[in-house]
């Protein structure tokens, strides 16, 4: 099986990035819509398209720049992910991942012209991309093109954005992930002790 070049393995992280979004975006675009159809807007369709271009070119961006890092930097040691992995922790135990999860999850983007449709895309993809700033960081340093944990973050990010207390499923994530971060900075000890 052949190698894929570096613009077909970015294509496919920009894919991969935009479709693990969209579970827990799709309420969101589905209220905007409706919106818009009881407003009795006119190309009430094709302004929601624009708003979820909007948010999916965000994503994209965000893929390639994590692209772009990840052909950049040589393999991460057990060390360094273990450490990204327990600041991701923190983060999503914090105050300000709580703050940026209730914009993400309250959004109900009401734009009813085209350009604020794209413009009001843009700004979710923008507070939704901060929200994920931990859990994109675990994916990062494990593997951004595993199969298992895009699934896993996926899974992550749709349930606190989407199921009843996303506040707590955020804090929850962050305690597996300083549970998980704490042992591998304890393994890369104990490996280091041992050479």
């Amino acid at each position: 099986m052949p190698m894929m070049t570096p613009a077909a393995m970015a294509l496919a992280t920009v894919a991969m990035m935009v479709a693990m979004m969209l579970p827990s975006i799709a309420p969101t675009v589905w209220r905007h819509h409706r919106h818009l159809r009881a407003a009795r807007v006119s190309r009430a369709a094709q302004r929601t398209i624009l708003l979820a271009v909007g948010y999916a070119s965000v994503w994209a961006t965000i893929a390639l720049a994590l692209f772009a890092m990840s052909t950049a930097l040589s393999p991460m040691r057990i060390a360094s992910a273990g450490a990204v992995i327990l600041c991701a922790g923190v983060i999503q135990r914090s105050r300000w991942k709580a703050n940026q999860l209730r914009h993400c999850r309250e959004a109900c983007v009401t734009a009813l012209t085209g350009a604020a449709a794209w413009i009001d895309g843009c700004r979710l993809g923008v507070d939704c991309g901060l929200s994920c700033a931990a859990p994109m960081a675990v994916l990062f340093v494990l593997g951004l093109m595993d199969t298992r944990m895009m699934l896993i973050i996926t899974a992550a990010i749709t349930a606190e954005r989407v199921a009843p207390g996303g506040a707590r499923i955020a804090r929850l994530t962050g305690a597996i992930a300083l549970v998980a971060g704490l042992g591998m900075c304890l393994r890369a000890i104990q490996i280091s002790m041992l050479l």
